[in-house]
């Protein structure tokens, strides 16, 4: 039999057990919000904006018209879509929630020939029914699974009807964003945009281990965001 003192003892270690699991808990839970945001009410959640690493931006690359002027609505200067397509001679206007362009509600006032980037997953639907809206063609990198989703797949489907074909352009590796084994598989989702509806990209690494190079954009989330309960 336990004697009192060890009772007290072990109610003592199942407490702190409990609470641990529920601060991990809590930690999975927290989501994030720009210090910068003012009046702006988005907030996304902890591990659904992912910074895209250069080898994803290099596919999307060779199906961009010579001599446009893209549009990069959920980055800053420090992305790698940013940096990649300057790089190769476009002209890139980017912008991003933390600047106070909120996409849903901001379009540049300048001439902008497509858009490419790489959106919260939670709000693929929204950013889905904006693009069609704006009506220029479009290439933006996302889960494979979204269309898996049946708003999405109905969203599509609707699209479709109207002649509005959904393209899709898909590397044939998991790439890490973070060094790690990736557990999910990204694409281009594209609208008037690739010279076929399917295409598969060869990728000489998946960004894991050895070959890890991050985004610089992780250089500004840890500038502007800030953790809340």
């Amino acid at each position: 039999m336990l004697t009192n003192e060890k009772k007290t003892a072990k109610k003592a270690a199942t407490k702190e057990t409990t609470s641990k699991k529920t601060s991990a808990k809590k930690a999975t839970k927290k989501t994030v919000k720009s210090k910068n945001s003012g009046h702006l009410t988005i907030q996304y959640k902890a591990r659904d904006e992912y910074y895209t690493p250069r080898i994803l931006v290099e596919p999307i690359i060779e199906y961009i018209p010579k001599g446009a002027t893209v549009w990069c609505p959920f980055d800053t200067e420090n992305s790698e879509f940013v940096h990649v397509l300057k790089e190769h001679g476009y002209k890139v206007i980017h912008s991003h929630l933390w600047d106070g362009k909120d996409f849903f509600e901001y379009t540049p006032a300048e001439h902008y020939d497509c858009i490419i980037s790489n959106p919260p997953f939670s709000l693929k639907m929204d950013v889905f029914k904006r693009l069609f809206e704006l009506g220029k063609p479009f290439a933006i990198l996302m889960n494979s699974s979204a269309e898996q989703y049946q708003c999405v797949g109905s969203l599509f489907y609707e699209m479709a009807q109207q002649g509005k074909y959904i393209q899709k352009l898909n590397p044939d590796k998991k790439v890490s964003f973070n060094g790690k084994g990736s557990s999910f598989n990204t694409a281009y989702f594209c609208w008037k945009f690739l010279p076929f509806d399917y295409i598969m990209c060869h990728l000489e690494h998946n960004n894991s281990g050895k070959h890890y190079v991050p985004s610089r954009m992780y250089e500004d989330a840890t500038n502007n965001f800030e953790s809340i309960a």
